[in-house]
């Protein structure tokens, strides 16, 4: 989406460059049309080395150069690219999450690339402002906020998505509390979600919300699923595993009918899930290790943070939700109105293209 809009409302000639993974690629004549997709030479040799080479063809033609994460392979495109062209500018998207700021500054080898990388880069983004408050301190004004958007149908006029970018004038939510992502994984925290629920159902009883969770899940967590549910049939009956959904209209309908969204991960960069539930008026109850969280519930006004790893918070979380008189209602128009608002895709790569047109 930054490129597409780049090019869509700023002028830019853009394009992606990857590798052939098959497939079409309908979409650069759909969702985003217009925008260049080009095609890297595949080696034995790997990735690094094969966009090295594409960067040494092409660096000449290349104002913009934006790469992302902040890894081994941006470390290396950074040196080709300025060997091969000393006028362009370097754009870093770092999508940089707790542990990966404790890793950038070790001292270590691994710790001196990464500061080596992004004091290399012209402009350094980040997708929280948590972050970027802290890497201000050791790389100044180059690090700024760019939060990843959410993808409506407005943004390319495809109707893919069924949102037609207007504020609802009502929601219909039910008493549902969901969770969507890669289920199981250590960083996701399923384990600590269901163990929060048992002790939130134990604690409301009958009054319990019923728990969804979305997204496929790791082949070493069904045992402990099995485990969860044992024969208690109260349980089968409010928690819902439904596997991955990949329809993004029946996937807005799980957001749509949920009142309270969840991400309790040990660790996340962004959460673009935590947008796509707030667009459709969900309260958002979060660790402290996903920072996202303040920013998309506008600073803990339509959400609330726990301790990462701490079900018993959790617990107390859900259960002050379900026994508070909430305007329900209202908080959801608001935060739809807010991250409709905030999370703009024109808004936020307009804010980018200010910051570009500073350093080139």
């Amino acid at each position: 989406m930054i490129p597409y809009y780049m090019m869509k409302e700023h002028g830019a000639e853009s394009s992606v460059v990857t590798y052939d993974n098959g497939g079409e690629y309908s979409y650069t004549d759909n969702e985003v049309r217009g925008l260049g997709l080009e095609f890297v030479r595949r080696s034995r040799f790997g990735r690094i080395v094969d966009g090295m080479l594409y960067l040494m063809r092409n660096a000449g033609k290349i104002d913009v150069l934006n790469i992302y994460h902040l890894n081994l392979s941006s470390y290396f495109y950074e040196i080709v690219y300025r060997m091969f062209n000393r006028r362009g500018v370097i754009y870093l998207k770092l999508d940089m999450n707790p542990a990966g700021f404790i890793t950038c500054f070790k001292k270590n080898p691994v710790g001196m690339i990464k500061r080596a990388t992004i004091r290399r880069a012209d402009l350094a983004s980040v997708e929280t402002t948590a972050m970027r408050k802290k890497l201000r301190k050791f790389f100044g004004e180059k690090i700024i906020y760019i939060p990843n958007g959410c993808y409506r149908d407005t943004d390319t006029g495809t109707g893919s998505a069924p949102d037609d970018g207007t504020v609802r004038e009502a929601f219909h939510k039910e008493n549902v509390i969901l969770t969507v992502g890669n289920l199981g994984t250590f960083d996701k925290a399923t384990e600590v979600l269901l163990e929060a629920y048992k002790r939130y159902m134990e604690r409301v009883g009958e009054d319990a919300y019923k728990l969804r969770l979305v997204g496929s899940i790791e082949d070493d967590f069904r045992k402990h699923i099995d485990d969860f549910f044992g024969t208690d049939d109260k349980l089968r009956d409010k928690v819902v595993f439904t596997g991955p959904v990949s329809d993004k209209r029946l996937l807005n309908e799980e957001y749509e009918r949920a009142r309270i969204f969840t991400l309790p991960s040990r660790s996340e960069s962004f959460g673009i899930v935590l947008v796509e539930a707030a667009l459709k008026g969900c309260y958002l109850v979060t660790s402290d290790m996903v920072p996202a969280g303040y920013d998309v519930s506008h600073r803990y006004e339509n959400g609330m943070s726990v301790p990462a790893g701490d079900p018993e918070a959790l617990c107390n979380a859900f259960t002050e939700l379900t026994k508070r008189d909430m305007d329900w209602e209202g908080i959801a128009k608001k935060t739809a109105a807010y991250v409709k608002a905030a999370f703009d895709w024109s808004r936020i790569v307009g804010h980018l293209n200010d910051e570009l047109n500073i350093v080139l």
